[in-house]
């Protein structure tokens, strides 16, 4: 949220919505560590629950999120933590295949920035894989995680200050 990547730039109250974006997990830097932490700590074998052991974690993903959000969503809690509404905003409207093709030709010229673009890019296009809500609710179990309330995230992101977006341009 702080560089920019999922749209929104705070600081300058822009937003680029992306119309065929779709639901996406998301998790805050707290809840990134508290799940490395008590992955870590699972014992290395569990008989009664083979999921809540380090050994099904060697070769498998662990699935960790902290909600799972739309543009929509976060746009609206981002308003909120501002204290602003939409007519607030410079907002203007894009969809995820242009923004693919903004990237590449950024990559093609040099700019890496243009790779994290190309990833959001793809993790918030709708069916692209950036929905994993099945699987992170059963590694929220096991690690026993809650689900973070998207308000209070957006907050203290946006107390925290903005990083300088990362921004790429036709």
């Amino acid at each position: 949220m702080q560089r920019g990547l999922f749209g929104f730039d705070a600081t300058a109250k822009t937003a680029t919505l992306y119309t065929d974006s779709g639901s996406f997990n998301s998790t805050s830097l707290p809840q990134a560590g508290r799940a490395i932490a008590n992955l870590l700590s699972l014992p290395l074998t569990n008989p009664s629950n083979p999921r809540a052991s380090l050994s099904h974690y060697a070769n498998n993903f662990a699935y960790v999120s902290s909600f799972l959000v739309s543009q929509t969503s976060l746009f609206a809690a981002l308003q909120r933590a501002t204290g602003t509404t939409e007519s607030d905003w410079t907002v203007k409207h894009s969809t995820i295949a242009e923004w693919v093709d903004v990237c590449r030709e950024g990559m093609k010229k040099g700019d890496m920035r243009a790779g994290a673009g190309l990833t959001y890019a793809y993790y918030m296009g709708e069916g692209k894989g950036g929905n994993y809500e099945e699987k992170a609710k059963q590694d929220r179990e096991v690690l026993g995680l809650q689900e973070e309330g998207l308000d209070e995230a957006v907050a203290r992101a946006v107390e925290a200050g903005a990083a300088p977006a990362v921004v790429f341009k036709k």
